[in-house]
């Protein structure tokens, strides 16, 4: 008999004979104590030499036995027994422990076990322990998340929350925070003229981003977005549709974004991961993480993250580095301290504005390989981020979170782009040049106290806590148009560079920003009945934020805008419904406010913009856990917009009229989503949005969309499939983003962006149990389409052409 003994090995070794037969940890566990386990979908093989390093238990497997098999993904707070048995169903297999060795064999003929039997449900309890993280479950879903302050499940959440996975995003190559949203339910996005982009939900934009639960300002810039950040240090992201003012206070209705950080592994493990594709992208990661002391109290993981790429555009190329690390410390079994650190870097020669329209708003049809840049632009960004969280467990019922997070933005850019829409006659357009130096920072503090308690003669969950931000920027933005005038299909980025002092000369804008807020917030979730929860809460805030704007060159001028906003009250309420252990339904109501600086003919600051969400639908938590899906019907009212008082004269204010709050805009829709292993090998991502906008109440655009750059209709599909038997190592898969027609008012002019359908493939071939190789082709059809469409004078963005990217990926 052939068998494969499944014992330590230090990592060296396991580097040194990563394709051939390894060998495995060193110490023996209980069969019966429980522990996090957490094993993806993958063959069999795979999968126990994954139980034997997670459980630390020596296992004796017949090699021939388990050739050609899968075992399902496995996630969860588990016994070593528990966990194999499940790994084991419909294999025709099964375990024995003897001491402290556990030998993996057929069924014996005449055993009551057989290899089509499913064994009998085994219940976990005490899920809050289970953890959210979804690294290594090899799954599109979680049974959790933590957006919503406290770990909830999916379906007890009054509100659409859709999980950008570990899987997800490492199937689909997903390695920026634009190119995750994107390939989630709802969000749509738009290219920002300094190279970060704008997000939309249901319509609004998000300008808050949570970091471990914190929410931090990153719309905060002085001219235009520059945030980006790439997904190698997360584990997932977690995307809320609706208006989130308990969580966060101040902002827009349409959601909240929580990126959730990678921790360190309780056992030890080296990945790495080294890539190649398309126009010179070549790129490689490492990965390690492990306890660091005898009694695996002390954790640590590191990660480096480097990419080099050219692009589909001509001149543009891009370097790329991230550094992260992170310690975990069990100070007692009851309290976890947290410190982490992170580095994103990035230099190259970008290509900002996009291209130019005709004047009439049609498309140029230019070549997507178009540059209207120089061979001088340039750009140095840096990201750096410092994260602490300390959790305490008071006992079984209450606990305690403090989250603090900062994250550091420098940038510093120099680039030609254009500034002219064409006229179909002349067939020119003109080079801006531009200098653009930003400080931002951002800094958050969140205190949490989450806990269970008995009325009524049932159980009921309370969430109490505060939360202060702050953000501040110092942008230095000059800029001077018309530099160079040129013909469309004769261009030569080799224009004379300008010296800051003549581009500063035209137009230099300095604009120091200071944004703070304080909130406090409580929720409870009352257990009604046995099958409704009521949850009720408020959030009450203090913000404000001040610019002061100085503008010297040929038009200069001083500025300066303060709006605050003082005992802001949020309320929020929803109800669900079980119908069953399986299924939900809900209802809610949720709000947010976002202060405004236009002011009336009285001189007093407009009232903040109260978005109101008004949502119903149904949740199902499928197959064990595995699957999760939702549908709901929403609507959100914006209230109180700004509009001109043409009742106040055009000199009101600065030579301008005056404004009052009489605004309103309302966007409603679908969503409906499934994700997760749908049956077994087969895992499905899908997620439909209808949208529709409208100005309920405008001075100069009553009855029009508000927002025609989100489409009515939007599909986001992904899926992959293990094959079967002696082709097990094989994965096959792939997806569309899909989306009807939208447009961009300009005036009196309008720039449509057709429809489109943008297919994806991917193919895995599991080498051996340490080594995989993955090949995406992105665009199989090579559609032409543009991403985004912001203005006329520029900002058309093409989406990428037809691609691969080969990836090879080895664990240890």
């Amino acid at each position: 008999m052939n068998r494969l003994l499944m014992r330590p090995a230090p990592v060296a070794l396991a580097l040194a004979i990563a394709f051939c037969t390894p060998l495995v940890h060193a110490q023996t566990g209980s069969a019966a104590t429980s522990m996090p386990i957490h094993i993806a979908a993958q063959p069999l093989a795979q999968a126990l030499n994954d139980w034997a390093r997670q459980t630390r238990i020596q296992l004796a497997v017949q090699q021939d036995a388990v050739a050609g098999k899968a075992a399902p993904a496995v996630s969860g707070h588990l016994s070593p027994r528990q966990a194999l048995d499940r790994l084991l169903v419909g294999s025709g297999l099964i375990g024995r422990f003897e001491g402290n060795l556990v030998t993996v064999e057929r069924v014996p003929d005449g055993d009551a076990r057989s290899s089509k039997e499913t064994l009998s449900e085994v219940t976990v309890t005490a899920a809050a322990e289970r953890g959210t993280g979804t690294e290594g479950t090899g799954s599109y879903t979680t049974h959790a998340v933590t957006v919503g302050k406290g770990e909830q499940a999916l379906k007890d959440i009054p509100q659409s929350i859709s999980v950008v996975t570990r899987q997800l995003m490492d199937e689909q190559r997903l390695s920026t925070v634009y190119e995750t949203l994107a390939s989630t339910t709802g969000i749509t996005l738009a290219q920002s003229p300094q190279g970060g982009k704008y997000i939309y939900s249901r319509g609004f934009d998000l300008t808050t981003v949570q970091f471990d639960g914190v929410p931090l300002n990153r719309g905060m810039y002085g001219r235009a977005s520059n945030f980006g950040a790439n997904m190698a240090i997360y584990d997932r992201a977690e995307v809320l549709r609706g208006a989130a003012g308990l969580l966060q206070g101040e902002g827009n209705p349409g959601g909240a974004v929580n990126l959730v950080r990678k921790r360190p592994l309780a056992t030890p493990e080296v990945s790495m991961e080294m890539r190649a594709g398309s126009w010179d992208r070549y790129g490689v990661q490492l990965d390690a993480s492990g306890a660091l002391n005898a009694e695996g109290t002390l954790r640590g993981r590191a990660l480096v993250d480097v990419d080099d790429q050219h692009s589909f555009i001509d001149q543009v190329n891009s370097h790329n580095s991230t550094f992260y690390g992170t310690l975990e410390y069990d100070v007692s079994a009851a309290t976890k301290v947290s410190i982490g650190a992170s580095s994103e870097e990035v230099k190259g020669r970008p290509f900002l504005n996009g291209l130019p329209r005709y004047s009439t708003g049609d498309d140029l049809q230019l070549p997507r390989s178009t540059y209207f840049g120089s061979t001088w632009s340039r750009q140095d960004s840096t990201n750096r981020g410092l994260y602490f969280d300390l959790a305490h467990a008071f006992n079984d019922d209450w606990k305690l979170k403090l989250t603090a997070v900062h994250v550091a933005e420098d940038h510093n850019l120099k680039y030609a782009g254009v500034n002219r829409a064409v006229n179909p006659a002349l067939m020119q357009s003109a080079n801006i040049v531009a200098r653009s130096i930003a400080d931002i920072d951002a800094s958050g503090i969140d205190a949490q106290l989450t806990g269970q308690f008995d009325a009524g003669g049932r159980r009921h969950e309370l969430v109490s806590g505060l939360g202060y931000t702050r953000t501040t920027n110092d942008t230095i933005y000059g800029y001077r148009t018309n530099y160079n005038i040129f013909n469309v299909g004769s261009y030569n980025p080799a224009i004379r560079e300008p010296s800051d002092q003549e581009i500063y000369a035209s137009t230099k804008e300095a604009r120091e920003g200071k944004a703070q807020q304080f909130g406090i917030y409580n929720a409870l979730r009352l257990q009604l009945s046995d099958p409704l929860k009521l949850i009720v809460g408020a959030r009450v805030s203090w913000f404000r934020t001040r610019w002061d704007t100085i503008t010297t060159g040929t038009s200069p001028s001083t500025s300066l805008t303060d709006s605050r906003e003082n005992a802001k009250v949020n309320p929020y309420a929803g109800l669900v419904y079980a119908l069953n252990p399986q299924w939900s339904a809900y209802v809610s109501y949720a709000d947010i406010f976002k202060p405004q600086t236009e002011q009336n003919a009285a001189g007093e600051l407009l009232q903040p913009m109260v978005g109101a969400n008004y949502e119903a639908g149904l949740k199902g938590e499928l197959m064990d856990g595995r699957v999760n899906t939702s549908l709901a019907f929403f609507r959100i009212d914006q209230n109180h917009r700004a509009q001109e008082d043409y009742s106040s004269g055009p000199t009101c204010r600065s030579d301008y009229y005056c404004y009052t709050d009489a605004g309103k805009v309302r966007s409603q829709g679908v969503d409906a989503e499934v994700s997760g292993e749908v049956t077994r090998r087969w895992n499905v991502f899908a997620g439909y949005t209808f949208t529709r906008t409208r100005y309920l109440k405008d001075v100069a655009s009553e009855g029009q969309a508000f927002n025609t750059y989100t489409p009515k209709h939007m599909l986001r599909l992904w899926t992959t499939y293990q094959l079967p038997g002696a082709l097990s190592a094989v994965t096959l898969g792939g997806g569309v983003s899909a989306q009807s027609a939208s447009y961009r008012q300009i005036g009196t002019v309008q720039a449509d962006m057709p429809g489109r359908a943008v297919w994806n493939a991917y193919a895995k071939y599991q080498i051996n149990r340490h080594w995989s190789a993955t090949l995406n082709l992105n665009n199989v059809f090579d559609k032409v389409y543009y991403s985004s469409i912001t203005a006329l004078v520029n900002g058309s963005y093409y989406g990428d052409p037809r691609h691969v990217m080969l990836t090879l990926r080895g664990t240890f």
